[in-house]
């Protein structure tokens, strides 16, 4: 009976098996660059589906930042300029949509242009009987994305498919890089 032992496979399954740990830290930094990637769309399509703003309009308030901790998603606090809320001028007023399927009234609304970008204003009632030929106005603005992120169950709901993100990505790349 001969006993033979191929020392080369040995060392190459010794070898093979002390990668591993290295190719665990790689797989969640790459797990981590592609959920700061996916979020801020899947954020994105959330917010869509309640409120009615623009893609663009999102994209540009919402940003995923590190820290010590983790990764956050974070909108930005300013309110939104409730002309991107589909607004109409109506002969009393201003008409909006924030939410899908909702619409609302501002009745002193109108709008104005301001550096060359049509923005909504409200003209601001004075206390009293005196009539001010000028009264003063104010922009109007409707949720900011911040607001929105935070809004009901949307927290869970943003963590849950970021933990599903980076455990989908996590697997994936493991079981890649155990093949080769």
């Amino acid at each position: 009976m001969d006993i033979f032992i191929d020392a080369n496979a040995v060392l190459d399954t010794a070898k093979r098996v002390s990668e591993i740990p290295a190719k665990v830290a790689v797989s969640q930094r790459r797990a981590l660059g592609t959920l700061r990637r996916r979020w801020p769309v899947i954020a994105r399509r959330d917010i869509q589906a309640e409120y009615a703003l623009s893609a663009q309009r999102i994209r540009a308030g919402v940003s995923v930042r590190t820290t010590r901790e983790g990764v956050e998603l974070v909108g930005v606090a300013r309110g939104v300029g409730l002309r991107n809320f589909g607004t109409r001028k109506t002969e009393d007023g201003l008409s909006y949509s924030a939410l899908r399927g909702k619409r609302g009234f501002r009745r002193k609304g109108f709008e104005s242009r301001y550096r060359g970008t049509p923005i909504a204003f409200e003209r601001t009632p004075i206390s009293g009987d005196k009539r001010v030929p000028r009264t003063p106005i104010r922009r109007l603005y409707g949720p900011s994305l911040a607001q929105m992120l935070r809004k009901d169950d949307r927290p869970e709901r943003m963590a849950q498919a970021g933990l599903d993100v980076i455990t989908a990505e996590i697997d994936r790349l493991l079981l890649r890089s155990l093949r080769r």
